[in-house]
């Protein structure tokens, strides 16, 4: 025997401490093992694969409904032991396509199966004969003895989604019947509800009659405000906001738009708006308003990257109920390869009007793109008024201090400036809107106090769209056009920064930051107008993953008006978005289509949270 051998034998008998243990418990662990294993083939052999197929249904989004709820269909991939379970899930599903066709209006539907073992694997056959769709041959509804309102101030019934004439659908019956209990409580009925409701078949003529018989309950006019849970924040903050006055008759929207305005507030992570169940003896009914307050200080960091500005960092804090008022107090500090800057805002509501709010910030920071290197300190306080829950304006007055250096010269300004802006929201999301439209306009007289020749405007105007072209897969259509103007001095006589350049995420992608428009041999030296337009394609693959394909377009010109000799530039490229609870994560790669020898990337990449526009 060898030497090898031996060592290898000795190892095996070695009997010492708790090792006298191991050779049983391997064995049990072997012996469960190859059980499991054995069952699980056992269990495999004993199961019945098989094969779906539902015939007869043209229509297709009607045959995914029903593909959608089949048992048969959703567990194939998990068979059942015996043909006659089979058969039970098939006369399952059996019973559910004719409930389902029914809903869809298809009252006469009929549907069959059989499961078919003579080839091996099974196939379960589904023959559905829908009939013709049953359509709505009238609607009525029933308000009982209530004398303050009538039928005919309700919408008409196609406006309600019950069509005369159309295919009658229990899913469009019960929606309408939720919008009239809606209206309801919009014109002063806090408590309506619904005692009858009834579906007339008439299996003659493949028709359908239906009725709704609805008890509005008593009006009621808004009583107390009860407001609790506030500990750090006034409760003047929280009664400002009530968009209604005791008295006024009740509208259930009012308690929508006060929930949304205390959510805008930025102070409670949690808030409940109800009303009372019972009225007083008055008829007034009392308006119950919960909140939790949130932490108000916050301190947050940021990440960015983009192929021209490389990595950028930023850190904030924030007090959001500095006074108790919902002020606001927040520091941003910002490092890039283009900028390092620090900034500071203070935000007041409710400012000499419940609808202004005062916005005074200070930043100083140290621009320094291809373009030039500006050193500035810029104070700004504005006032905005809601003009209406989408429209906004604005105006203020600002103070910019500034040391450029471009071309190798340095100019130092000192700049007055007198900013107004408008803007227009009804987009339906801020970081992934899928439709309505953005519009931005601001507009600012320039005066350097130390200079009196050197005055100017400036003007820029951005306007968004967003179309959903289609919901599953979403997909969804955007496009962006921006015009910019500066008027009143040479442009090489007006600050280098406040001049317009094109080029970077924010404006035509696949270009670096602020690289279009005029030049002097490699350097920006910026343009008197701008023009940018972008096109968006943005599908959503699946909950988490979506995708973007872009074309971009723009320049910067030397005068407002654009010379024969000043063409647009183009990028185009695919995005990645990732969506989380609090935005899109955006992955972009973009190409210049236009691009310049010694001056442009073959690609740029851009990586941030939101939508590109």
């Amino acid at each position: 025997m060898s030497k090898d051998s031996r060592v290898q034998m000795a190892i095996l008998k070695r009997p010492s401490g708790n090792n006298r243990l191991l050779p049983p418990l391997l064995s049990s662990l072997l012996l469960t093992g190859i059980l499991l294993l054995a069952f699980a083939a056992a269990a495999a052999e004993n199961t019945i694969p098989y094969e779906v197929a539902i015939k007869g249904v043209d229509d297709r989004a009607l045959l995914k409904g029903l593909e959608d709820i089949s048992d048969s269909v959703g567990l194939k991939d998990n068979p059942p032991a015996s043909v006659s379970l089979l058969r039970r899930r098939a006369e399952r599903d059996k019973e559910q396509f004719i409930r389902m066709l029914r809903a869809m209006g298809y009252y006469s539907a009929e549907v069959e199966f059989e499961v078919n073992t003579a080839d091996g694997t099974a196939q379960v056959v589904f023959q559905v004969a829908p009939g013709p769709p049953y359509l709505l041959k009238g609607f009525e509804m029933n308000l009982g003895d209530q004398t303050q309102i009538k039928k005919e101030e309700f919408p008409s019934p196609d406006k309600l989604g019950l069509d005369p004439g159309a295919p009658f659908k229990a899913e469009q019956f019960l929606d309408t019947e939720k919008k009239i209990l809606e209206n309801l409580r919009m014109r002063g009925f806090p408590f309506p509800k619904t005692s009858e409701r009834k579906v007339v078949v008439d299996h003659a003529d493949h028709s359908v009659t239906a009725a709704l018989r609805i008890d509005p309950g008593p009006v009621a006019k808004f009583g107390q405000v009860d407001v609790r849970g506030l500990e750090s924040t006034s409760e003047i903050i929280v009664r400002r906001k009530i968009p209604w006055k005791q008295g006024d008759r009740f509208n259930e929207v009012l308690l929508e738009i006060l929930h949304k305005d205390l959510v805008e507030l930025g102070l409670f992570s949690t808030i409940a708006v109800t009303h009372g169940e019972s009225l007083d003896e008055e008829g007034r009914v009392p308006v119950h308003v919960a909140v939790k307050e949130r932490k108000y200080k916050s301190v947050g960091a940021g990440i960015s990257y983009r192929s021209d500005e490389k990595l950028g960092i930023n850190f904030s804090w924030e007090n959001r109920n500095l006074l108790g008022g919902g002020e606001r107090l927040g520091l941003v500090s910002t490092f890039s390869d283009l900028t390092y800057a620090a900034e500071g805002s203070f935000r007041k509501p409710s400012f000499f009007r419940e609808d202004q709010v005062l916005t005074i910030s200070s930043r100083l920071a140290e621009d320094k793109p291809d373009a030039y290197t500006s050193r500035n300190l810029t104070n700004s306080a504005l006032v905005v008024r809601d003009i209406t829950k989408s429209l906004k304006i604005g105006g203020g007055v600002g103070f910019k201090q500034a040391q450029i250096m471009q071309l190798g010269e340095r100019e130092d300004f000192s700049l007055v400036s007198l900013p107004l802006q408008l803007s227009w929201d009804r987009s339906d999301d801020l970081l992934d809107p899928t439709k309505g439209g953005r519009l931005g306009l601001q507009f600012a007289p320039f005066a350097d106090i130390f200079d009196e020749d050197l005055q100017f405007s400036k003007a820029r105007m951005t306007y968004g769209h967003y179309f959903r072209v289609l919901r599953s897969p979403s997909i969804v259509v955007a496009g962006r056009a921006t015009m910019g103007m500066l008027n009143g001095a040479e442009r090489l006589e007006i600050p280098a920064d406040e001049r317009f350049y094109g080029g970077g995420g924010g404006s035509v992608r696949g270009y670096a930051y602020q690289t279009l428009g005029p030049r002097v041999g490699d350097t920006p030296t910026g343009g008197k107008s701008l023009f940018e337009v972008s096109l968006e394609t943005r599908v959503r693959v699946t909950e988490r993953i979506g995708l973007a394909f872009f074309l971009d377009g723009g320049n910067a010109f030397e005068d407002i008006t654009p010379s024969s000799e000043e063409e647009l530039f183009w990028g185009a490229g695919v995005g990645v978005r990732y969506f989380t609870p609090i935005g899109p994560f955006r992955f972009d790669i973009a190409m210049p289509l236009d691009r310049r020898d010694g001056l442009d990337d073959s690609f740029q990449i851009y990586i941030s949270l939101g939508q590109s526009f």
